[in-house]
C-alpha cells in the first residue's frame, strides 16, 4: 500500500479548525470527517468533531493488523468512550464517521457518509435520508429569501436556511446508531455501540490497484486529487448557497473555500 495522493482543506481555509484528517499505516488507510459541532461545547479546548476526529485517528493507528470490520468499530467506539466525559447529552456528544481500508483483508470500511472510489464505481457520493430531508427544507428557505429579495452575499454571510434547520440537525442525533428509526437511523462514532448493520465492508476486486478515500466535501470522487478539486470548484462556483446540484446542510462559508472540509487520500494497492 502506498500513498500517491493527499490532501486535507478546511473549509474555514485554516488547517488548525479542520475536522477532516487521514491517516495511513502499514496496515490501514483511511479518511476520517468530524461532525459539525451543534452545541458549542468544546473539548479540550476544541471543536467536538475535531476532537472526535483526533481520538477515532490515534485509534486507527493502533488497530491490529489482523482485525476486521467488526473488531475495528469496536476499538473505535471504546476509544472514544474513554475519551469523553460521562453524561453527555446527545446533542453535546461529538462524533465522526470514517472510512477504512484494511490491507491484510481488502476491504473497505464505510462508517457513515464518507466514500470510496475505485474504477467501475459510481463518482457521486451519496446522502444519508435525514439529510435530505434537511437539506430540501433549507433549500425551499433559502429560495424564498432569494425571491423576497436577500442577496447570495447575505445569505454566505447569514445562513438563514441553516438556522431553520437545527432545530432538526439537533433531533436527529436521537437516529445515530438507532435501529429503531427506521431509514432515518445512520452509524457514527460518538462513544456509543454502533449496530453492525448500519456499517457497511466492500470487498476490492483482485485486479484493482488503485483506490481513493474521501470525505463528502467532495460530491464527486473523481480518479485524481486534480480532477475532483477541478469539479467541486465548479459547482461551488455555480450552486454558491448549496440548494442546487450541491444541496445541503449549508452553505459556503464566508471565506468561500468550501461549503465542508475535505479530504482525498489516493491508495496504490
Amino acid at each position: 500500500m502506498r500513498i500517491i495522493e493527499c490532501s486535507v482543506m478546511a473549509k474555514t481555509g485554516n488547517p488548525e479548525e479542520s475536522q477532516d484528517g487521514t491517516i495511513v499505516t502499514d496496515d490501514f488507510a483511511a479518511v476520517v470527517d468530524g461532525a459539525t459541532d451543534k452545541s458549542s461545547r468544546t473539548f479540550d479546548g476544541i471543536s467536538g468533531g475535531r476532537y472526535a476526529m483526533t481520538v477515532v485517528t490515534e485509534a486507527i493507528s493502533r488497530l491490529p493488523a489482523e482485525a476486521d470490520c467488526a473488531q475495528a468499530v469496536s476499538a473505535l467506539t471504546i476509544a472514544l468512550a474513554h475519551a469523553l466525559p460521562d453524561r453527555l447529552r446527545p446533542t453535546e456528544r461529538p462524533g465522526a464517521v470514517t472510512v477504512i481500508y484494511s490491507d491484510a483483508r481488502r476491504e473497505v470500511w464505510k462508517i457513515g457518509d464518507v466514500g470510496f472510489w475505485y474504477a467501475g464505481l459510481p463518482h457521486q457520493q451519496g446522502q444519508k435520508p435525514v439529510d435530505a430531508v434537511a437539506s430540501a427544507m433549507r433549500a425551499a428557505v433559502v429560495r424564498a429569501e432569494l425571491i423576497s429579495g436577500t442577496t447570495v452575499e447575505e445569505l454566505t454571510t447569514h445562513d438563514v436556511g441553516r438556522e431553520a434547520i437545527m432545530p432538526l440537525l439537533r433531533r436527529q442525533t436521537l437516529f445515530a446508531n438507532n435501529p429503531a428509526a427506521g431509514n432515518l437511523a445512520y452509524p457514527v462514532l460518538d462513544g456509543r455501540a454502533v449496530p453492525q448493520e448500519l456499517v457497511t465492508s466492500t470487498s476490492v476486486p483482485p485486479d484493482i490497484t488503485e483506490l481513493v478515500l474521501a470525505s463528502d466535501g467532495y460530491p464527486e470522487i473523481l480518479p485524481t486529487l486534480q480532477e475532483s478539486e477541478k469539479r467541486v470548484r465548479e459547482m461551488m462556483a455555480a450552486d454558491p448557497l448549496c440548494i442546487g446540484t450541491l444541496r445541503g446542510t449549508k452553505g459556503l462559508t464566508p471565506a468561500g473555500v468550501g461549503f465542508d472540509d475535505r479530504s482525498y487520500l489516493r491508495l496504490e494497492i
